[in-house]
């Protein structure tokens, strides 16, 4: 990457006509400041054919390259760590074991050998067929991989041509680039950046990762944003709600630089109130835990106060490894670590969600993955993942509270087909004088519409309910919510939507089993108390959201979001629970504006 020489003035009102871009906020924060372009060079990566002096030489020469790269890469390592700690140092460890992976050293080597060409190019073959793989995978994760692979494939290639790998960057300004690396904002951040906006990247990226843990506001999936915007254009970046304001006029900059403020003050006070319980100004205690999927977030537990894992997306494993062939033995280093981490609270282990848009070379193609085979059909099917899966999951029960979670369920048969597995391979693990716990609770996913409207009957065959909002929204309303063009349809506040989740809370309860919501709508603060008023037990989301959730439960009474949830249960549209919920967040939520304001502009 190169950096522009020029010197960015100070932020003026522009005379520009005001313009906004939304995109996903990966980062919460907002940032006002002057853009500073970040333009990644495109390597001039040339073939050329080396004489029998050159092609002798030419392994050294490589291998000095690896050895300035792994420099490079631990001096992140210690600076990730020194800021983060271990676990989010695991980003950059891998990177380094890329530098000498056997699918990529000696595969490079051979390649210079074979063809008598300079080990640039060969550099440039080997490791982009690996990167192609991933970029055209369907799965979100495995493309936002691509950019580790990309990221130690120039780092190489820049020291075989001795280059420096340019980092630095004018503090306080905000970044504006198609695309950025994990290093790029470790690196940044020790610089004062304001905040960074990119053309691509999603929430699960190792950017959006980092600037989380950094504090860095963040807005990413910004179309050709940065064919728009010239060096030193006024900017907002807004990482709460996903946007990004150019040229902001007056009132706009004035709104913001209220905003900014109020969001500074609740982030200061928010810190406080890690350590107090959640729970209403009347007592009543509602659960807080954390959903995640990568190892270097087990450190944002205790950070913001989770109570213990309500998700745990155990697929992710898989993803990073790219092969369905992950070992009982692997499986179990991972997840003992991650239960020793959550205690004393729980870990609720969601069963391998593969297909939809997390499909693995194993996978058919479908015309529609949401619909077809995923999930709990395919670990049926597939017992020879399932088993594995579920040995390592009970050998880490024994460290720790620890629940099961089944995903895509839509029929009982599913449930009691599952649970017979569970009881035999319990059976025999005990046999083998295997030490687990043999009573691990057994939930479902309530993210299909079939299984909310027969909730009464699945609360008798399993201990526990997580509501899973995302693709219960999706299923309910009938909108694709990966698809802009039809994104403002999918409205998690939906009355259908409110009444599954209502019936499935009046079953749990009837049952006597406790129900969780893991789905995004956790998030959603304007939401909080009508859950909160339907009897919730639990709420989990992201670690960085919940001292927010935290805050607003303990603004409320019960007995009055219990009458908002009822109010709200006989809305026939959005806009009349709009109505309803703009005067109770007006009346009770005083100082949290800021997050729950509907936005309308």
């Amino acid at each position: 990457m190169s950096e522009i020489p020029a010197r960015i003035p100070a932020v003026e009102l522009p005379e520009e006509e005001e313009w906004s871009a939304d995109g996903v906020g990966v980062s919460p924060g907002i940032a006002i400041g002057p853009a500073y372009l970040y333009a990644r060079i495109s390597l001039d990566i040339r073939k050329r054919e080396l004489s029998d002096e050159e092609l002798a030489a030419e392994p050294k020469r490589f291998e000095d390259a690896i050895l300035r790269a792994e420099r490079d890469l631990k001096k992140i390592i210690d600076v990730t760590r020194d800021k983060l700690g271990e676990e989010s140092a695991v980003i950059f460890e891998a990177q380094l074991l890329m530098l000498r992976d056997v699918e990529m050293y000696p595969a490079v080597l051979r390649y210079v050998s074979r063809h008598r060409i300079n080990a640039g190019y060969a550099v440039h073959k080997v490791m982009s067929k690996q990167q192609l793989i991933l970029e055209t995978s369907e799965s979100e994760y495995l493309r936002e991989r691509a950019n580790d692979v990309q990221d130690v494939q120039d780092r190489i290639i820049r020291h075989l041509r001795r280059g420096r790998i340019l980092s630095s960057i004018d503090p306080e300004t905000i970044v504006i680039t198609e695309s950025l690396t994990a290093a790029d904002i470790v690196l940044f951040s020790r610089r004062g950046i304001l905040g960074c906006a990119t053309d691509y990247g999603g929430p699960t990226s190792h950017v959006s990762i980092m600037a989380r843990a950094l504090s860095v506001p963040s807005v990413v999936g910004l179309p050709a944003v940065t064919n728009r915007i010239e060096n030193g254009n006024s900017i907002i970046l807004d990482g709460i709600r996903g946007r990004l304001i150019v040229n902001p006029g007056k009132e706009t900059l004035k709104k913001y630089i209220s905003r900014q403020a109020r969001y500074r003050r609740l982030i200061h006070e928010e810190k406080k109130l890690v350590s107090l319980p959640t729970q209403t100004l009347d007592g009543h205690r509602v659960g807080l835990e954390a959903n995640l999927e990568l190892r270097e977030e087990i450190s944002q537990l205790k950070e913001y106060g989770a109570e213990g894992i309500g998700l745990f997306r155990t697929e992710i494993l898989l993803l990073m490894e790219g092969r369905i062939s992950v070992s009982e033995d692997e499986q179990f280093v991972v997840y003992e670590k991650v239960v020793a981490a959550a205690a004393p609270g729980c870990t609720t282990f969601r069963i391998l969600d593969l297909g939809g848009d997390k499909l693995l070379p194993m996978s058919h193609r479908e015309r529609n993955p949401f619909l077809g085979w995923r999930g709990i059909r395919v670990m049926l099917d597939r017992p020879e993942i399932l088993v594995p899966q579920l040995r390592a999951i009970l050998r880490a029960s024994v460290t720790g509270t620890t629940r099961i979670l089944l995903p895509m369920i839509t029929d009982l048969k599913e449930v009691r087909q599952f649970r017979s597995i569970m009881e035999d391979t319990i059976s025999k693990m005990v046999e083998e004088g295997i030490e687990i716990n043999t009573a691990v609770p057994l939930g479902i996913m309530v993210e299909v519409p079939s299984v909310a409207l027969l909730a009464e009957q699945f609360a008798k065959e399993v201990d526990f309910f997580s509501i899973g909002t995302n693709d219960l929204t999706q299923y309910v309303l009938a909108v694709d919510r990966g698809n802009d063009l039809v994104a403002n349809i999918y409205k998690d506040l939906h009355p259908a939507v409110l009444r599954l989740i209502h019936l499935t809370i009046v079953a749990a309860k009837a049952a006597g089993i406790p129900v969780g919501l893991c789905g995004e709508l956790a998030t959603n603060l304007r939401a909080v108390p009508i859950l909160v008023g339907l009897g919730i037990d639990t709420l989990s989301a992201s670690p960085v959201y919940l001292p927010s959730i935290k805050r607003i439960i303990r603004v409320m009474n019960l007995k009055n979001v219990e009458k908002l949830a009822r109010r709200v249960l006989l809305c026939n549209d959005t806009d009349q629970m709009d109505t309803l919920l703009d005067a109770w967040m007006d009346e009770y939520a005083v100082g949290m504006s800021l997050f729950i304001e509907r936005d309308t502009d």
